[in-house]
């Protein structure tokens, strides 16, 4: 039921409200137009389903008298930061003997982690607008057969599904209906956030069996330059897991034959070769990589470890541990279930290593690789011991401390 409101031209004091049928209702129906030249146009469409494979159904209009609907959810899968959904808003209510109803009003939406009633989503909002309007609200007026767009803004890392739930509200014009936050329609988005920090099985394993064989090598041949050196075993698991994309120029491989007096990294430099250090600024410049981050050590008098500038120093003392922990920060940037690349090195690039995390909801697993021992698997326990002990192995003349930085799977 609703109420008639009816004005007087002549004189605004004068109106006559009485109780109508729901023919003075705004009673729409939202459903999804055809995303084509929309940015969602490549997006996987389909029925929202059950664990059975069965379709899952909505009730919307449920408070009206005569309009009830029972509808499948559709859904979109996107891996877009900022998907676009085509709407159409549709009449709900039934047609009468002298009209066809109430047809205008405002649709809002809200997400929600629930398709029947509001629960609220973190890391994804949305507003809506009509088709030809340039600016995005939060509410809009509408007729019939308006064409509206709802644009999703996804920040969260994290991959998420969520219901947008249309609401409609009358605009209170000549007929004024009951209904407030009708719900009128409903429709599913599952967000695959792409990870630009992950890298798949695949290439896990290509990097094992490379550690391996490399390691192999050093074992059993007598030539310097018949295996990867440190900087050099690095650079190759960035390349194989990056698929050695064209313009990435990290340097030829080093040469260790004595002939070739390579000393100092200057040395490699000079001749073209590849250095931790330059490995690193063209990663980190190209946005493979972001800025790296260094991890100062405490001794056993627990003091840091600083020179007299502030920056990491030196000394003949036992270490206790790190100021902050690695782990942590190792941690802190494996931002769902999958495989994660860090690169490390030891005293002012001294000697460099890369690190595999795989993370399984809440269990962290850690592998060590270098040309000295290959693959190493590692607790979250050992991580620190282990980096420790590689600071003190190469701490004379060295700066003691560990910089990391973390490979992306693709230029940001």
């Amino acid at each position: 039921m609703g109420k008639l409101t009816i004005n007087s031209v002549s004189d605004s004091n004068v109106s006559y409200e009485g109780v109508t049928t729901e023919m003075d209702e705004f009673i729409p129906l939202v459903s999804l137009r055809d995303p084509q030249k929309y940015n969602t146009k490549n997006d996987e469409l389909l029925m929202d389903m059950d664990e059975n494979g069965n379709p899952i159904f909505v009730d919307l209009l449920s408070e009206t008298v005569d309009s009830q609907v029972n509808e499948a959810i559709q859904a979109i899968i996107t891996k877009l930061e900022k998907p676009i959904i085509p709407f159409t808003v549709k009449k709900g209510g039934p047609d009468f003997t002298f009209g066809k109803g109430d047809d205008d009003g405002y649709i809002s939406l809200e997400l929600s982690l629930e398709k029947d009633k509001y629960v609220e989503v973190e890391g994804a909002t949305a507003s809506i607008k009509l088709k030809d309007d340039s600016n995005y609200s939060d509410k809009v007026l509408v007729k019939w057969e308006d064409n509206i767009d709802v644009e999703i803004d996804i920040t969260t890392k994290k991959s998420i599904e969520f219901y947008i739930r249309f609401l409609a509200n009358d605009d209170k014009d000549r007929f004024e209906g009951d209904y407030e936050n009708l719900f009128c329609g409903c429709f599913k988005v599952v967000a695959l956030r792409v990870n630009e920090w992950q890298f798949s099985i695949d290439k896990i394993e290509e990097i094992r069996e490379y550690a391996i064989e490399n390691l192999w090598n050093r074992k059993h041949r007598t030539n310097a330059n018949s295996y990867h050196h440190c900087t050099d075993t690095h650079k190759h698991i960035v390349l194989s897991l990056l698929d050695k994309p064209p313009g990435l120029h990290l340097g030829a491989n080093q040469n260790h034959l004595h002939s070739a007096n390579r000393v100092l990294p200057t040395d490699f430099e000079k001749a073209g070769e590849s250095t931790t250090s330059g490995v690193r600024k063209t990663l980190i410049s190209s946005t493979y990589a972001e800025s790296s981050k260094t991890f100062t050590v405490i001794d056993i008098k627990n003091n840091e470890v600083l020179s007299i500038d502030g920056k990491a120093g030196n000394t003949s003392l036992a270490l206790k541990s790190f100021k902050k922990s690695p782990v942590s920060y190792l941690k802190s940037n494996c931002p769902q279930d999958g495989f994660y690349v860090f690169i490390g090195a030891f005293n002012a690039d001294y000697h460099s290593f890369t690190i595999v995390v795989e993370r399984k909801k809440e269990d962290y697993l850690f592998e060590y690789i270098d040309q000295m021992d290959g693959l190493v698997s590692v607790g979250e326990d050992e991580i620190d011991k282990i980096l420790l002990k590689g600071i003190s192995v190469y701490r004379e003349n060295f700066p003691m401390k560990v910089e990391f930085y973390q490979l992306r799977n693709e230029k940001k």
